[in-house]
């Protein structure tokens, strides 16, 4: 039996988004407005959707802690998402908890606690959009596309990430190489946290800059990741 993995505040963002409306009251006045019928339904469409494309048989969903351990790892973590959240937003990962039981663990995001499922059970198969899952030994349907992930790819994609960095995430990566540099740069010098170590120092940053990156970008496998470190 197959699970489809979830991550609930992706699909809790998209249908909140979705399902705004405007009313425009004439003059001066418009009024944004959504229906919890509407954000229902099209949670609800999501989820089928998930089920049908990857042949599972049940929904696991993954919604984040409002506490998160990498602020503690880097205070600035994801500050630069300062955009409005959209109306509903609250009421979709309430909804997503009720009706299906949507499960959360302390201190982690959706995407940790799908990292830790997927890890630990390989029948299980993550439905998501996000490049950051290609850092998880899984099964990942993304893009209409099912992909296996093995060990040795997920800790190749970890490492080009923690060169890169993640803009969204808002943590820079190693200066001066994009996803190219890093790619020609793993490819040249070895595909180990040695040579990626070697990266950040040739960037001019410290070994702290190293390993802080490195922590930022891994999607937990198992709740021992909290205290990961590439240098271990």
């Amino acid at each position: 039996m197959k699970t489809v993995l979830i991550d609930g505040d992706q699909i809790a963002y998209l249908c909140a988004f979705a399902c705004e409306r405007e009313i425009d009251w004439g003059e001066d006045d418009i009024t944004l407005t959504t229906s919890k019928f509407d954000l229902a339904s099209a949670l609800d469409s999501q989820i089928k959707k998930a089920l049908k494309e990857t042949e599972a048989t049940s929904a696991r969903i993954a919604v984040s802690n409002a506490e998160n351990f990498r602020k503690d790892i880097y205070s600035d973590y994801k500050a630069n998402r300062t955009a409005r959240k959209p109306l509903g937003l609250k009421w979709c990962l309430e909804y997503l908890q009720e009706k299906y039981k949507a499960e959360t663990h302390i201190g982690i995001e959706a995407d940790d606690l799908i990292g830790i499922w997927a890890a630990n059970n390989h029948d299980n198969i993550i439905w998501a959009t996000d490049k950051d899952y290609l850092t998880v030994p899984c099964m990942l349907y993304r893009c209409n596309e099912l992909l296996i992930i093995s060990e040795e790819e997920a800790d190749h994609y970890l490492r080009l990430q923690t060169m890169v960095g993640d803009t969204a995430d808002n943590y820079k990566g190693a200066k001066g190489f994009g996803e190219k540099t890093a790619t020609r740069w793993l490819e040249e010098h070895g595909d180990t946290w040695e040579s990626v170590a070697a990266a950040f120092k040739k960037a001019g940053q410290t070994k702290e800059d190293f390993i802080m990156n490195a922590r930022l970008a891994r999607i937990l496998r198992s709740l021992k990741d909290l205290d990961w470190s590439p240098d271990e």
